[in-house]
């Protein structure tokens, strides 16, 4: 647990150090300087990188987070792991290249039409698609080494300050929109080449071979997490970037465009649960390794409750401020108000379920992780067809908070009927109250002239009573020696 908590509260520090950038990029520039279907086109290429990318991983980031501890032997570097991983994603890649050139014509069909601006950007993806599946897989074995922290500074924060320079370029018409996406493709594949630089630079990387090592038995081992994790993988990504492509293809880039926007504030609440996934992926596998389901039941309910004492935080103090917002992104996303409000719920509602999914996919019945995730990745799909028509971008947002919470149930009843794992109790429900209290206090305040004002005090209003009420009805014992350490009571 000390592994865990010193990496997540670096991460999580990352993170909301990204995450400001992100802000500043994605919330208050892009809204100013870039008409809507030119964020759509960005927000489209970042989707369909993300899907491209997962599938060309063919399911080894799943390998390096069940069966790495098998591996990892650092006299005889890791028994050529590392040699695997490499050749495994060039092959995926090449795949990935093939699809490409057979679906580019369908592609221009689809979207000559409603927006054709996206045509002259198809080219990026080989680039991106590359670098982000590398990235993908080094950052999977940077974590496997007890860091996962790099790969985040590196995406979160070099990248979004790359992005902000050239943000502030197009803003002063130094460069046109083509240049621009241009450096942004430039920027969005560094990350991998830092990553890659770090691990040379830490002796990590060796791609010598010792297939001699993989025995028939662990062939098939991997082979078998490798199938099953490119299904769980591929539905991951498709759950949550589907509803960009999709909302190219029912309505436009502009409406995509909006919908991003207002998204990107709702995902701001699980910005903490990344790093503590990353970490604890590999504490849970050797936990289940050495069979120790009371560790990995105490990881399940702190990760959850502390998650979800984060998560309404946020939530409520972005919903408690939404008028602020708009002051920030202009009204000309207004349209998009209740996409931050039901994306931000269901980013509470994958956060209260904890690493329930982590869990699962490094267990022994990590093939219930795929078929679930292939549930949800349906779902998203169906519930999207369905909303997309009737509610527009709003549609959307409904889509994925009723399929989260369909999710993130299965994956709790699985792991109460296998495991006997239980980790709610009335402490959820105190969080509850206490959330919607700070969220009244917050509403009561009258609005201030300067939105910027008006934010400060609010937060800080919201806050205050949120964390005075949950250390008072002491929620969380981590929580409160956390807040005696810092006030050094």
């Amino acid at each position: 647990m000390g592994i865990i908590r010193q990496q997540t509260i670096k991460g999580t520090v990352v993170s909301y150090i990204g995450a400001i950038l992100g802000l500043v990029n994605t919330g208050i520039l892009f809204p100013r300087f870039f008409a809507a279907d030119q964020i759509g086109l960005i927000l489209w290429l970042g989707a369909i990188t993300t899907i491209a990318a997962q599938f060309s991983s063919l399911g080894f980031n799943n390998v390096t987070a069940r069966l790495f501890p098998y591996f990892r032997n650092e006299n005889i570097n890791h028994n050529g792991y590392l040699f695997i991983l490499f050749w495994v994603g060039m092959a995926g890649f090449v795949l990935s290249l093939i699809s490409y050139f057979i679906l580019q014509p369908l592609a221009v069909d689809l979207y000559h039409d409603d927006s054709p601006l996206y045509l002259d950007y198809l080219i990026y993806l080989i680039p991106l698609v590359f670098f982000t599946l590398f990235y993908n897989l080094f950052e999977g074995f940077n974590r496997v080494m007890y860091d996962a922290v790099s790969g985040t500074i590196f995406r979160d924060i070099v990248f979004k300050i790359f992005n902000l320079t050239f943000i502030l370029l197009f803003a002063f018409e130094a460069i046109d929109f083509s240049q621009f996406v241009f450096y942004y493709v430039l920027a969005y594949c560094s990350p991998t080449v830092f990553l890659f630089i770090l691990l040379w630079r830490r002796g990590q990387i060796s791609f010598a071979s010792n297939l001699k090592f993989v025995t028939p038995e662990l062939r098939k081992s991997m082979t078998s997490v490798s199938v099953f994790g490119i299904l769980n993988g591929l539905s991951d990504k498709l759950a949550n970037q589907i509803d960009r492509i999709m909302i190219v293809s029912f309505i436009g880039l502009g409406a995509n465009g909006v919908f991003g926007i207002m998204a990107y504030f709702g995902v701001l609440v699980s910005m903490p649960a990344r790093t503590l996934r990353k970490i604890s992926s590999t504490v849970i596998a050797e936990a289940w390794k050495r069979n120790d389901l009371m560790t990995i039941s105490k990881i399940y309910s702190q990760s959850g409750l502390h998650q979800f004492m984060v998560g309404c935080l946020l939530f409520i103090g972005i919903w408690v401020n939404i008028d602020n917002i708009f002051e920030i992104v202009t009204d000309k996303f207004a349209d998009g108000k209740y996409v931050i409000f039901f994306i931000g719920l269901a980013h509470v509602v994958q956060m209260l379920s904890g690493v329930s999914g982590v869990i699962i996919q490094s267990s022994s019945y990590y093939k219930m992780q795929t078929v679930l995730m292939g549930s949800y990745g349906l779902l998203v799909i169906i519930t999207n067809v369905i909303m997309i028509p009737i509610w527009g971008i709003n549609g959307a947002a409904v889509a994925s908070l009723l399929s989260t919470l369909l999710f993130n149930l299965a994956k709790y009843l699985f792991l109460l009927k296998k495991y006997q794992f239980q980790p709610f109790n009335f402490k959820y429900l105190l969080v509850i109250v206490i959330s919607l209290t700070a969220y009244y206090f917050g509403y009561l305040l009258p609005k201030m002239d300067w939105y910027v004002i008006d934010i400060a005090l609010r937060s800080c209003l919201v806050g205050g009573v949120y964390v005075i009420l949950s250390y008072a009805l002491h929620i969380s014992t981590d929580f409160n020696l956390f807040v005696k350490k810092q006030l050094k009571l």
